[in-house]
């Protein structure tokens, strides 16, 4: 039986570092090339550090859970971080790494477009490895869910891209103003796995705008690149009763993806009176909890409806769903599953990148382009990272939470240093298997 000493130094020459690369260079290949070829703002003449080192810095920095630009710059300041960083990209010499103030500038500078060209990239490798396929809805489409979250908050405006929310106090009948940044974010599910697909920032064109931007409006933003990035994937939209409307379904008709939206009272009154009336006399359409009425006409079209009722031990709960999917015994259960995955974006999704890792409400940055490209990168990073927990055999077999992995990230990178033969192994082919 092993001791707790051995234990410990057995835990102590895990190579999570190397691991971690070893996933990286098994589904991304090209991804230092892609990092290092980002059209570079900065005047040529004075650039120290190449677009893929600063870049790569701050991936790193969101995989080990470090919170502040400074605390990387405290925590990387090690012969062994220099030494890995210049490895892993495959550059023969780096003296230093740069400095937080260095890496700010150039993310103030750089275009988002170009991370998320990067993301595009990681995205299209995903699908095309066909190792994500059996988690299609419907055996064909990829479910995207789409939702919207807060990022960061001011007492102050901050920009003029500044989202204003007013709050009055009914007893003194003060009126105090928030200013606020938003994101819209498209997430492709795969079991418990849910990866960032699209960011679109919900933002005032500028401060003297009559109507504030809004989530619906970034959707129909998002929707066009969505379209002309990803032109043939056949798509299913996942998303909240907010996105039950006419002008949703008609882009879905144009770009032939199919919808699964959460469908509230009150969203389309004639759909669910005539969904009510008719799941009582249909009885044949009713399967292990689950009931649907297909063919329910609207506006030139016909939409189906499918409702789940969950019984709890003092309460019950009912999903109920609007699709273009038709539904029948064989993929009832599973399309209530994919519309129930929508809360993926808010638990796996929102709720892990703010409070146990990334601290995406940190603004790393005053600068607002720089705010969006760390919002970028840490969505890139946390593709890497869920590849690495779920890809990983060594990852697969702790039972560790989260911030103690990525402390572990971060412990090997600072002290283990990437070999020759370390290097040799991560060129040689390697098998991720995904439960």
């Amino acid at each position: 039986m092993i001791t707790r000493k051995e234990k410990r130094e057995e835990e102590k020459n895990k190579k999570y570092f190397f691991e971690f690369m070893k996933i990286q260079n098994h589904f991304y290949k090209d991804l230092n090339k892609k990092l290092k070829q980002v059209k570079d703002p900065r005047h040529q003449s004075y650039i120290t550090y190449s677009p893929d080192v600063i870049l790569m810095m701050v991936i790193i920095k969101n995989a080990s859970n470090i919170e502040t630009m400074r605390e990387m710059t405290e925590e990387f300041n090690l012969d062994i971080c220099i030494e890995n960083l210049s490895k892993s990209l495959g550059i023969e010499r780096l003296d230093e790494i740069p400095h937080y103030d260095t890496v700010n500038d150039f993310l103030s500078r750089l275009k988002p477009e170009e991370l998320e060209n990067i993301r595009t990239y990681m995205i299209k490798e995903l699908i095309n490895k066909k190792c994500f396929y059996d988690y299609r809805i419907d055996g064909k489409y990829w479910g995207i869910v789409i939702d919207g979250t807060g990022l960061f908050t001011f007492r102050k405006k901050h920009c003029e891209h500044c989202l204003k929310r007013e709050y009055k106090n009914e007893e003194t009948g003060e009126v105090k103003t928030i200013y606020m940044h938003h994101v819209l974010e498209a997430k492709l599910v795969v079991g418990d796995m849910v990866f960032s697909i699209a960011s679109e920032f919900i933002e005032n064109e500028s401060e003297d705008v009559e109507k504030q931007d809004c989530e619906r409006n970034a959707f129909y933003r998002m929707e066009k690149k969505l379209k002309n990035t990803f032109k043939r994937l056949p798509i299913c939209i996942i998303a909240d009763s907010l996105y039950a409307c006419e002008n949703v379904f008609q882009l879905c008709d144009k770009n032939k993806w199919k919808f699964l939206i959460r469908f509230k009272e009150g969203s389309i009154k004639s759909v669910m009176r005539e969904f009510q009336s008719l799941k009582v006399l249909e009885n044949s359409h009713s399967y292990e909890g689950i009931s649907w009425v297909n063919d329910i006409s609207y506006n030139q079209r016909t939409v189906h409806v499918l409702e789940f009722v969950e019984e709890l031990e003092k309460d019950k709960r009912t999903f109920t769903y609007i699709t273009n999917i038709k539904v029948g015994k064989k993929n009832a259960k599973r399309l209530i599953n994919a519309g129930r995955s929508r809360w993926k974006i808010e638990n796996e999704g929102f709720n892990n990148q703010k409070n146990i890792r990334y601290y995406i409400q940190h603004a790393n940055s005053h600068d607002y382009n720089a705010m969006k490209n760390h919002y970028l990168l840490t969505q890139i990073t946390d593709i890497l990272v869920q590849l690495f927990e779920n890809g990983s055999k060594i990852m697969k077999m702790t039972k560790k939470k989260a911030k103690k992995k990525a402390s572990d990230l971060l412990r090997a990178f600072q002290t283990l240093t990437l070999t020759e033969e370390d290097l040799i192994k991560l060129e040689k082919p390697t098998q991720v298997r995904f439960t």
